[in-house]
């Protein structure tokens, strides 16, 4: 049994002690980028989203719409009782009318005035009369801010949609009672929304506006990307907006797919090249029919392929794709056919 096991060991190694020529199939390295597909996850966020409140307090005398409902922009959505507002905005409308009422008065006195013959009035009347009608038009511009402003809190006792779009959300009934400013209804943009994205930086940094993505079953383009980043997971925002065929609703999360080139200088050799080690990643380079073992950086890799930068590696030279792990520097190689 000894003698059996010598020769074996003899068999595997040549006359000298080496080992033997080791089976393996190769590749070759190559020039030229490696362009991959980033994936990620992406959520559909309407850019038009509004919290509606009221201005002015009292119970609710109407409320129009409920969740789900569509509404256009300016449509009236919900009244509060408005009773004292209106008695106001009808004071100061009065006050308003009485006023230009009497700057008419005024104005027509000072016309006469104006046409009558030297001497028969005194400098000091005209100049009396035209004081009044200077006075007379502050008092109408005076009116005229009161009317506006009870206008304004009369508006204020009732909400209409500031643009077009879906009801999210409704937290009030009729007889309730709001305070100012109690946000009531939520109102979310159906009509122009986007995907937004928490992008590494090392892939942000290759995006640009304009450029083509994949979402989900769709396409989008590049928005922004923001220079900024993140405090807590250091990426960077960046907003898609969906083709016009691209089905999307506000809240969704849909895949992304990035197609990015990493153009650094190296070279692309089959991603099986590499021999994983958590130090250092390394692979097999063949010379003169002789395994070498180099060394690589990798700086990027897909499913197939690895750019990768090494000493003395070049486009065309043979790295070993299959065996690699236990071919020892140095040691001869025999190609397996086919590849």
């Amino acid at each position: 049994m000894l003698v059996l096991l010598l020769g074996a060991c003899g068999a595997a190694e040549d006359g000298r002690g080496a080992p033997g020529p080791a089976l393996v199939r190769v590749g070759t390295a190559r020039e030229g980028a490696l362009t991959d597909a980033w994936t990620t996850v992406g959520e559909v966020v309407a850019l038009e989203r509004a919290e509606l409140a009221v201005g002015a307090e009292g119970p609710v005398r109407s409320v129009a719409v409920r969740e789900g409902d569509r509404v256009e922009s300016g449509a009236l959505l919900l009244q509060v009782d408005a009773s004292i507002a209106l008695a106001d905005h009808a004071a100061a409308r009065a006050a308003f009318d009485e006023a230009e009422a009497e700057l008419v008065r005024l104005e027509a006195a000072l016309s006469r005035r104006s046409q009558l013959r030297k001497g028969v009035l005194s400098d000091e009347e005209i100049v009396n009369a035209r004081q009044d009608v200077a006075a007379g038009r502050a008092r109408v511009d005076a009116r005229r801010a009161d009317a506006r402003r009870a206008a304004a809190v009369l508006a204020r006792h009732r909400i209409n949609a500031p643009f077009s779009g879906v009801v999210a959300a409704r937290s009030v009934d009729v007889g309730d009672w709001l305070q100012a400013g109690s946000p009531v209804l939520t109102l979310v943009s159906t009509d122009s929304v986007e995907v937004r994205a928490q992008v590494p930086r090392r892939i942000a940094g290759r995006l640009q506006q304009g450029a083509t993505v994949s979402l989900g079953s769709g396409q989008g383009t590049v928005v922004a990307v923001v220079p900024t980043l993140d405090a807590q997971t250091r990426t960077s925002l960046v907003r898609i907006a969906p083709s016009a065929d691209t089905p999307v609703v506000a809240g969704q999360a849909l895949d992304i797919s990035v197609p990015v080139s990493f153009d650094e200088p190296g070279v692309t050799v089959p991603r099986d090249a590499l021999i994983a080690d958590p130090e250092q990643a390394r692979l097999v380079r063949v010379v003169d029919g002789k395994a070498e073992m180099l060394s690589v950086d990798v700086l990027a890799t897909t499913a197939t392929e690895a750019l990768v930068t090494a000493e003395g590696l070049d486009a065309g030279d043979t790295v070993v794709i299959r065996g690699n792990e236990r071919v020892r520097p140095g040691q001869e190689v025999r190609v397996e056919e086919g590849s």
